[in-house]
């Protein structure tokens, strides 16, 4: 379906959702730049979205088009030798960004999910370490909140599709009315169906901060999980504390990491799990779609794991380097989630992990850490608990049936869900 977003949905309902992502997810000041990065599918709300940057005052916008189909070129007819090399002036062009204060989103790619399905695992592999090597300072200052950054989601056919299910005849009208059924659905938990979209996210962020206030005054020492097939305790250290809705960067400006959000969480001291966990939603991994995945921790590590289905993605996934085997992310998501009340499995990463409780395997976030700008090198995150690594993807272990136990640092527990909803 080649017809024009715009003209299949509203303007308004979209350009609102682009006015969210501005004022809320990067809070753009005047006069700073912004940067959009967006597989093809979605070039369209991209630039909505920087002509609302405009509009707010930004001095200067770029949209960067990661193509997965290009990198399937590259990897089925470029060398093998090849695919670990980068021109120098991609480090330039980073450095700075990085040195003046660019503000960033990320549109997850979902229209492009399925463009490197049965390509040679070792191409991919080869790809994503060099891209997670050159991304690693980035990858740090965004994990210490020390620029605005957001990752968000765009309506596509391709999106709508996989989440409804396929048209009940395939042509173009039918897949316009589903573009349009799955708008609807979006419309709700992006609270674009309020009088005033950016004061309702103002809200639900003070509310998540409120959760978060709770969990903290608990000084929980450890966490609990257990459902059907899941038993995973994993250790916290004194310094962890619980974030959830606006963070904020050194100079005091606030941001909303991910649009849309339901989550609470913290940085775990990574060598604590113990235990087996379920994921109960699909997650991909090295762009691959991982169903089912399993894993059993000691000391801090996965020792075992499975999947029913992308368990070759998952392998890789753990030998990207020693990190990536342990707990860098605890999250907290209950029933009352909207993208959970929409029945739907997204098959997003954004949008599945804030319909669930989460692990992230890989690197933690320092933010979550008491003295967090202490922590500039590996050694020093290390020593103070929090994961390193070059990768970080999140596998959802919530279900209607998930306890969430947290024990105290007297050895007390405190109910913080059960069967799926917070109890707090």
């Amino acid at each position: 379906m080649n017809t024009s977003l715009l003209s299949i949905l509203s303007e308004d309902e979209l350009r609102a959702y682009a006015r969210v992502i501005v004022q809320v997810g990067v809070n753009l000041r005047p006069g700073q730049c912004f940067l959009i990065g967006t597989g093809p599918g979605n070039y369209e709300f991209a630039r909505l979205t920087a002509d609302e940057a405009y509009r707010a005052g930004a001095k200067y916008v770029k949209i960067d088009v990661l193509d997965a189909a290009l990198n399937r070129s590259r990897i089925e007819h470029g060398r093998a030798e090849d695919l670990t090399y980068l021109p120098a002036y991609t480090h330039a062009v980073n450095n700075e960004l990085l040195a003046y204060d660019w503000a960033r989103i990320r549109i997850e790619d979902n229209e492009g999910l399925d463009a490197l399905k049965g390509v040679d695992p070792d191409g991919i592999e080869a790809i994503t370490r060099t891209y997670r090597q050159f991304r690693a300072e980035t990858q740090n200052h965004m994990m210490n909140d020390q620029h605005p950054w957001c990752v968000v989601a765009a309506p596509g056919p391709a999106w709508a599709q996989r989440t409804l299910g396929s048209p009940a005849a395939e042509t173009p009208e039918s897949s316009v009315q589903q573009l349009q059924a799955f708008w609807q659905q979006l419309r709700s938990v992006l609270r674009l169906d309020t009088p005033d979209p950016v004061a309702a996210w103002d809200r639900h962020g003070q509310d998540l901060i409120q959760r978060c206030r709770t969990l903290d005054s608990l000084q929980l020492a450890s966490l609990r999980f257990t459902s059907p097939g899941t038993d995973l305790t994993v250790g916290l250290n004194r310094r962890s504390r619980w974030k959830g809705g606006p963070a904020s960067t050194p100079n005091g400006r606030s941001f909303l990491p991910n649009i849309p959000t339901e989550e609470v969480f913290t940085t775990p001291d990574f060598r604590t799990a113990e235990g087996t966990v379920v994921a109960t939603r699909p997650v991909k991994v090295m762009e691959t779609l991982v169903h089912q995945a399993r894993f059993t921790f000691r000391d801090g590590r996965v020792v075992e794991h499975d999947a029913a289905e992308g368990k070759e993605a998952l392998d890789r996934y753990l030998d990207i380097d020693a990190g990536a085997r342990s707990i860098g992310e605890l999250a907290l998501v209950d029933s009352s989630s909207p993208i959970y009340q929409s029945g739907l499995l997204f098959n997003s990463i954004l949008y599945d992990e804030n319909a669930s409780c989460h692990i992230a395997l890989g690197a933690g976030y320092p933010s979550c850490l008491t003295d967090s700008h202490n922590l500039t090198d590996a050694d020093a995150k290390q020593a103070a608990g929090c994961n390193v690594s070059l990768v970080h993807t999140d596998f959802m272990i919530g279900s209607p049936e998930t306890d969430v136990t947290g024990i105290d640092r007297d050895g007390h527990e405190h109910a913080l869900i059960r069967s799926g909803k917070f109890v707090i």
